[in-house]
């Protein structure tokens, strides 16, 4: 027990650390906009930093992360399923001519009290671009899992024409909250450690919601996100929902939507198969964004469970 209370006091120091440090760099943000490269260099969670299943969902993920898409969204979500998993996904992103691939691996069936999952993604693009984010998340389940938190280590770095763009470690924190057996609540603080580059990786703060059933495999989800990196926060607002399907137990079934303003609209569109022993699965996603036609993601993945 004093492990367990250990872990979820360093895990809430870490937490509340955070948040004061983002609070701290506030004021210099709001010194006016960050000039923000191409939509597809920004690097949130929201779009690239994902899986398949995310992409499938619009990334609507904040509340419903369980698995390895925790680290990418909410290690506090990492809680969510007392299993093991490893997953590794090719995707294809034509705005960038990418070709990237993602490997990612989660634990919380060895330890009950505390759970731990990594990821990696590279990214090949045009312009000879090198994109690499690398991600250590925590999550400590208290109340019998009513309450979650979780913390994420990540590096990020970017290189195009034989140009560092970036090279900087951060750090997400999150929060789940589990009132329900079918109600989960997420809170995410993203890349709170910027150094100088607010415009490529933005400090972000999430909120979501979910509901589901395991039993008639149905969930549905909705975000929010603000920039705090920018001078009008509210300006920055965006939302994004999510709807799940598990067809007999066996067929994941999922759309999403997601809106960033009037010219940034995203439609996608997923879907799975697990084997009856719940040993394999594999996930196809599809995102497209409706301004531009050349925004297209193609993903998959095949996810192992332990």
């Amino acid at each position: 027990m004093h492990r367990v209370l250990f872990a979820a006091a360093a895990g809430l120091s870490l937490f509340c650390a955070s948040a004061a440090g983002y609070a701290e760099d506030l004021n210099s943000a709001s010194r006016g906009d960050a000039v923000l490269p191409s939509r597809g260099d920004a690097l949130t969670a929201r779009e690239k930093l994902t899986t398949t299943r995310g992409i499938g969902l619009a990334n609507a993920m904040v509340s419903t992360a369980a698995g390895t898409s925790a680290v990418w969204h909410n290690p506090a979500a990492i809680t969510s399923a007392m299993m093991a998993t490893g997953d590794v996904s090719y995707f294809y992103d034509h705005s960038a001519g990418g070709h990237g691939v993602e490997v990612n691996i989660m634990d919380m069936k060895t330890n009950s009290h505390v759970g731990a999952g990594i990821g990696f993604l590279y990214e090949y693009g045009a312009g000879s671009q090198h994109l690499i984010s690398t991600r250590i998340g925590v999550g400590v389940p208290l109340a019998d899992n009513l309450i979650s938190l979780g913390v994420t280590g990540v590096y990020s770095y970017l290189k195009r024409d034989d140009k560092q763009l970036m090279s900087q470690f951060s750090m997400d924190a999150g929060l789940m909250l589990r009132p329900l057996p079918w109600l989960a609540i997420g809170f995410s603080a993203q890349n709170l450690i910027v150094g100088d580059y607010k415009a490529y990786m933005p400090r972000m703060l999430v909120a979501g919601i979910s509901a589901g059933s395991i039993e008639y495999g149905f969930n549905v989800m909705f975000d929010a996100s603000f920039d705090i990196s920018a001078k009008d926060i509210v300006g920055t607002g965006g939302y994004a929902v999510g709807l799940e399907y598990v067809l007999k137990k066996l067929v994941p079934i999922r759309v999403g939507y997601r809106y960033e303003g009037k010219d940034h609209h995203v439609i996608s569109g997923g879907l799975g198969y697990r084997d009856a022993g719940g040993r394999i699965g594999l996930d196809l996603a599809y995102q497209h964004h409706f301004d531009n036609y050349t925004s297209e993601i193609l993903s998959g993945s095949l996810e192992l469970y332990f």
